[in-house]
């Protein structure tokens, strides 16, 4: 809540007017009520849905704010049909995967049990973020040509991630130069265990999937299915120090690594289509119980 506290206290105050939803059950429909576009002056929050239930957010375009969108401590949520691009960017330096940035196109923080669906979140420092929250489900969205992160779970097990286009996803850093990665990826998991990524295009990031990146950080017990993950500047897939996570019939091209399963355990990674990967198809270094079968590649060396 202390997070919280901070996210309104700084983001909230802006010439331009929010919209602040009163009720639950409310349909908010920005373009039948004739405020199709809500554009702010570089502070701010568009719009804010706190301590809320079956609230719909749907026909919204909000840009020039900090934050586009904030659902914050409600459930039964639905954001559909909207665009919540070009709002707050930076670039320039490295991102932290696991820390606390209430900044770009939309957020979800301590939310369940809600949809996010046909949502346009670019040209912002991460596209959609779901911070905290649970039972959520996250489709059909573009989240394409942020300077961060496409897609991002911070401490949130037990979501859906599914038919997502979150390419060029990509940061530059004066550590390791223009569009180098920087700790960007398509999509994003931390803390996120019981997670099901399934059927995105994620291309031409920094990294396709980022999952993890400390052993605090990892995510376990999760399932990638049939995504694409194809030039990549660093790996179509990282997800270091997990475990019981299962990798199965993705496809994986011109990455540096396909797969980068360095200390991870317990993996599954069966039928997955690599190639032209610039480095290695698959590497776990000091791993242990990685299963590899039915993949283009025969093993995946420690």
């Amino acid at each position: 809540m202390h997070e919280l506290f901070l996210l309104f206290t700084f983001l909230l105050p802006s010439t331009a007017q929010p919209i602040l939803v009163q009720q639950d059950n409310q349909v908010i429909d920005c373009q039948a009520e004739g405020r199709a576009v809500i554009v702010g002056n570089g502070t701010g929050t568009g719009i804010v849905v706190q301590n809320r239930t079956g609230v719909i957010i749907q026909n919204c375009t909000v840009k020039g704010f900090e934050l586009g969108l904030l659902v914050a401590d409600s459930s039964n949520v639905i954001v559909r049909n909207s665009d919540f691009s070009g709002n707050y960017v930076d670039d320039n330096s490295i991102l932290d995967l696991g820390a606390w940035l209430p900044k770009g196109g939309m957020m979800f923080h301590n939310v369940t049990n809600s949809v996010i669906q046909n949502v346009t979140a670019s040209n912002n420092v991460q596209g959609i973020q779901v911070v905290k929250g649970g039972g959520n489900t996250i489709r059909a969205n573009n989240a394409n040509r942020n300077r961060g992160w496409g897609i991002r779970l911070l401490e949130s097990p037990g979501n859906r991630v599914e038919d997502n286009f979150a390419n060029y996803n990509n940061r530059s850093c004066p550590e390791w130069g223009n569009d180098a990665g920087c700790e960007s990826a398509g999509i994003v998991l931390v803390n996120s265990d019981n997670t099901i990524v399934i059927g995105n295009t994620s291309n031409f990031s920094g990294d396709g999937i980022y999952q993890g990146n400390t052993p605090a950080r990892a995510s376990h017990n999760n399932a990638f299915y049939w995504n694409t993950l194809n030039d990549n500047v660093a790996n179509g897939v990282e997800a270091t120090f997990s475990h019981d996570n299962r990798f199965i019939g993705n496809e994986l091209q011109r990455n540096n690594y396909a797969f980068w399963l360095g200390y991870a355990s317990y993996a599954l990674v069966s039928g997955n289509y690599t190639n032209g990967n610039r480095v290695m198809d698959c590497r776990a270094e000091r791993s242990s119980n990685i299963v590899v079968q039915d993949n283009t590649f025969a093993d995946c060396p420690k």
